[in-house]
């Protein structure tokens, strides 16, 4: 059964390349809305209003709050939604041939739609897309409903107060918050508004609210991640020739830095694409960085609160601590709202990477998937161009034959069989590792063991795990099996086997 999903976004130049990329997988989730809303960076302006005396310090995200209320502040208008949808339409005859259940594009424009975009942190009114936001979270479907936020919380929070204002002083009021508390789960590109902190956690205190921040391994600081595969994809090399080929009317308008594209209602200060100084001013002067080249990687900041929706296999959505191709996360236990109730906040946990020198450093959890990332995503863009199923290159299948909830005692031998296809007829090479962050700690002493055959197309491989002798009851071991294609991408699939110790 399909993840249910809203996108809510504030326009940024960013957000416009991660609606780009997500279209690419629309397939897989079942895609519910597209709302536009404001943050402290970008919002239409409301005449009369008047901006209060706030210190920037009180919700968390980079810059400043800039800008009078009742005057656009840095604002390109909501048209380019729609002109997204027609590139999408462009391309959509041939991502059907390569994988079902993508929306077409009428309903894709049926479900564009604007929100609370006055000025950051405006909800003074509901609006059409706080309105579709009340109504997925009112409906009947027991799934969990995730809501992206990557822009300010605004329009979210005009959907809950509405939905507060009408059941409050009713009966069913404690059984209905309750049950919204669990459905909703927001997964943020941190706090872009001042509505979580002053609304929601106040209001809605158990609602998880998943902060994807990872501004270093997917967003315009990319340059300070150290050496290795994830920073070759975000290089211009690999952005020109994989990215920006021409193929795909969708990644046409994909934005890159000083690749000559203005950004509508933008500052001249802040014209990635056209102002050769910004690089310098954003980062220069103040990291010592080297200019960013030409089409180098900009930013996508706000997309790992999709792609751990996305299924690469992992088991994230069990357990947001459990970690996956848009990092680990941890519950944050220090934070309250003013009532003293505590909030149910996850933020991104560091991980070990090493480097192409051999050197080892602990970061953002993401940065180890960020090449296994762009290759799909370089492979999607080949989809558009390629009319029929064979002429293109598709992730290898990979199977767990023992399941991937395994029981057993300390001391134990535990044994691993995997199965890889790769439905392009190439070959499929597994792996195995431990993956020590998310395990416990005796997991630092298991021993792991692989035996695999990589010379036939369906490749049968094994791992045997030894479980120490002092593991206790209820220890996990998270093994992550990668199945890779030898295609041009090299895509990849994972499947996350976790061992309890019994």
């Amino acid at each position: 059964m399909k993840i249910r999903t809203i996108i809510t976004q504030d326009a940024e130049v960013d957000d416009r390349n991660s609606l780009r990329h997500f279209l690419f997988y629309a397939n897989e989730v079942e895609l519910l809305g597209i709302v536009q809303t404001s943050s402290k960076f970008h919002w239409q302006g409301i005449p009369g209003a008047v901006k209060p005396k706030r210190e920037a310090s009180e919700y968390e995200f980079m810059g400043e709050i800039n800008g009078p209320y009742d005057q656009p502040y840095r604002w390109p208008g909501t048209d380019w939604m729609f002109e997204v949808c027609d590139d999408y339409a462009k391309d959509y005859p041939n991502l059907i041939k390569h994988a079902d259940g993508y929306p077409t594009p009428e309903y894709l424009r049926s479900i564009v739609k604007i929100g609370n975009i006055g000025y950051e942190g405006e909800m003074e009114a509901p609006t059409e897309g706080s309105e579709l936001i009340k109504g997925y979270i009112l409906d009947d479907d027991e799934r969990p409903l995730y809501l992206q936020v990557w822009g300010g919380t605004n329009t979210i929070a005009r959907a809950l107060l509405d939905i507060q204002n009408e059941y409050e002083n009713t009966p069913e009021w404690p059984a209905l918050h309750e049950k919204i508390s669990k459905k909703v789960i927001m997964t943020a590109c941190g706090e872009q508004d001042p509505t979580y902190r002053s609304y929601i956690a106040q209001n809605w205190p158990d609602m998880q609210f998943v902060k994807t921040l990872q501004m270093r391994s997917y967003a315009y600081p990319w340059f300070v991640m150290p050496e290795g595969e994830s920073k070759d994809t975000l290089r211009g090399k690999f952005m020109k020739e994989e990215i920006l080929n021409g193929k795909s009317a969708l990644a046409g308008g994909y934005c890159t830095w000083n690749d000559g594209i203005r950004y509508p209602g933008e500052r001249e200060k802040d014209q990635f694409g056209t102002n050769p100084n910004i690089a310098n001013e954003w980062f220069g002067a103040k990291m010592g960085l080297p200019a960013p080249e030409k089409y180098d990687f900009l930013s996508e900041g706000d997309s790992p609160t999709f792609f751990l929706l996305f299924d690469w296999g992992f088991r994230t959505l069990e357990d947001f601590g459990f970690g996956g191709i848009a990092g680990r996360y941890h519950r944050v236990e220090d934070q309250f709202n003013e009532k003293g109730q505590p909030l149910n906040v996850w933020d991104v946990s560091m991980d070990s990477y090493t480097d192409r020198d051999g050197n080892v450093s602990e970061v953002e959890s993401m940065w180890p998937y960020v090449a296994d990332i762009q290759r799909d995503f370089a492979a999607r863009i080949d989809w558009t161009a390629a009319d029929a199923y064979e002429k293109a290159e598709h992730r290898p299948s990979l199977v767990i034959e023992d399941g991937l909830d395994i029981q057993a005692g300390a001391g134990s031998s535990v044994m691993i069989r995997a199965k890889a296809v790769n439905p392009d007829g190439g070959k499929a090479a597994v792996t195995f590792h431990i993956y020590k962050e998310a395990s416990a700690a005796s997991a630092d002493r298991a021993v792991l063991s692989v035996r695999a055959n990589e010379e036939a197309s369906e490749t049968d491989a094994q791992a045997l795990v030894q479980i120490p002798d002092d593991a206790a009851s209820g220890d996990r071991i998270h093994v992550i099996v990668k199945a890779q294609g030898d295609g041009h991408h090299r895509l990849c699939y994972y499947q996350q086997v976790i061992v309890t110790v019994i």
